[in-house]
């Protein structure tokens, strides 16, 4: 009788110790500390092939999902557009060119959308500098010597204003949260330049910004800070509002320190500039001007300026974590599947998608493409379904896996996992604002096994640095005993 009980309690005992080593053990491990004690968790692990759920924590349960949620933004645009998707700028005039090189008539730059014209982030387009010369090249080539007319913006490809009514006004004046226009520019952003040589408490001095836009009013109310504090200011002042105030404090240090800016208007700031351009170059034009509406005027064909392909504009949206590529990606759904070019529509027409894939979209509520919205709502069983719908749709791990940050070694998680096992070994879209930290994508398991997954916490109280390490042991955990 002994050695029976003996018997039983060992196995008793190593069929505890086997049930510890589970995956949900070692999560509600993690779970158990006082760290979590008031913050909501969601998160879900399911098995890419079979679809079995190998780990779930209130995986129904909505959360604010950050910038996780550009997964489904950026995702979908690739499917419904296709990889090699480009935008296209259109540089035309209307009326005839006389003899002398005298149009009498408009110059217009027609947008698309693309969130990419101007910007310096990709090799094969213009910067904004270049691209400014080229417009002016490109007219004079076409026989244009001065302009009896104006040089005009046309926008009017989005009907529907540039942010999300959602977005919190701290926000709305920094560069992160410029929005999508018709015509977007230079990544719809401005630098200003504050000298950091200030003794702590007093206020820097503004040494300037650029490029120049017409009519903006700074309000300077920085102060500076200890050298260790890092950047904490932020411009008051959303769409169409040039008066701009700055406010918060920078690091105390030498030389300038840079804070970048949502431009008011970037239709009418390209506008200004073309004419700016064109004025230096000999080629005058009467003025300029936005255009918000859609006329019927016919126009003749003079350059198309054309985006990098859609993987490409995917890809650094999620390894940036770039909210004006998601914003009017989700347009351009709207404008090319659908007869507007609002974000609602696109939201719509990406719900659609969806339950195409048969995700389950009762719990998703959306508010804009990026997650900047603190309204959005959606649980992690829906962002680790739709990975795995489609994945096996897309039926091609290593191409798509090079659209998501990668472990140890690039985009937002570069810096992390870089002791641990599984660096390497996770690709994920990360998300981030004030109390709410979020992590989405697919994980190799130790054993070989792919695995999407999505953590997505809210409402903690400790701070944010401590709770990205508390994720990163327990997507570890993933890696090891998914």
């Amino acid at each position: 009788m002994i050695k029976l009980f003996y018997g039983c309690l060992f196995s008793f005992l190593a069929l505890s110790l086997m049930g510890q080593t589970t995956l949900d053990a070692r999560i509600n491990k993690h779970l158990g500390s006082r760290d979590f004690k008031y913050a909501n968790i969601s998160i879900t692990v399911l098995d890419l092939e079979t679809g079995g759920l190998i780990a779930g924590v209130n995986e129904h349960k909505v959360m604010i999902p950050a910038s996780s949620q550009k997964v489904l933004t950026t995702f979908t645009a690739l499917d419904l557009l296709g990889e090699d998707f480009t935008f296209k700028t259109e540089l035309s005039y209307s009326g005839k060119i006389d003899q002398e090189g005298n149009l009498k008539g408009n110059i217009y730059i027609v947008g698309s959308g693309d969130p990419t014209l101007g910007s310096q982030k990709f090799d094969e387009i213009l910067p904004f500098k270049d691209l400014l010369k080229r417009i002016s090249k490109e007219i004079k080539r076409a026989g244009i010597l001065t302009i009896e007319g104006k040089i005009i913006a046309d926008e009017s490809i989005f009907n529907s204003y540039p942010i999300s009514p959602s977005w919190q006004w701290n926000d709305l004046g920094n560069y992160y949260a410029a929005g999508a226009w018709g015509i977007n520019i230079n990544e719809n952003q401005y630098s200003i330049f504050l000298n950091k040589r200030a003794k702590i408490g007093n206020r820097p001095k503004i040494s300037g910004y650029g490029p120049k836009v017409p009519g903006l009013d700074l309000s300077n109310e920085i102060t500076v800070d200890s050298s260790n504090t890092g950047d904490n200011a932020y411009i008051f002042g959303g769409p169409y509002n040039y008066k701009k105030r700055i406010v918060g404090t920078i690091p105390a240090g030498k030389g300038n320190f840079s804070i970048k800016g949502s431009i008011p208007d970037p239709p009418y700031f390209l506008a200004f500039h073309i004419y700016e351009q064109l004025k230096k170059d000999g080629i005058p034009a009467q003025s300029y001007e936005a255009l918000y509406e859609p006329n019927k005027i016919k126009r003749k064909h003079i350059y198309t300026f054309e985006s990098p392909p859609l993987r490409k504009i995917v890809r650094r949206a999620n390894f940036e974590s770039n909210n004006l590529y998601c914003e009017s990606l989700l347009k351009t759904l709207a404008t090319e599947k659908a007869k507007g070019g609002s974000g609602g529509l696109g939201i719509y027409i990406l719900k659609k998608y969806l339950r195409k894939l048969k995700v389950n979209t009762e719990s998703l509520h959306m508010e804009d493409g990026s997650g900047l919205s603190a309204r959005n709502n959606i649980n992690s069983m829906l962002l680790a379904n739709f990975l795995r719908k489609y994945a096996l749709k897309y039926n091609d791990m290593p191409s798509l896996t090079s659209l998501l940050p990668r472990a140890g070694a690039t985009g937002t998680l570069s810096k992390m996992f870089r002791k641990s096992p599984a660096k390497g070994k996770v690709w994920a879209k990360s998300g981030s604002m004030d109390r709410v930290l979020s992590y989405t994508g697919f994980i190799k398991t130790k054993s070989g096994k792919w695995v999407s997954f999505a953590i997505m916490t809210n409402g903690f109280s400790i701070k944010s640095e401590k709770m990205r390490s508390k994720l990163e042991r327990i997507m570890t955990d993933i890696y090891k005993y998914g």
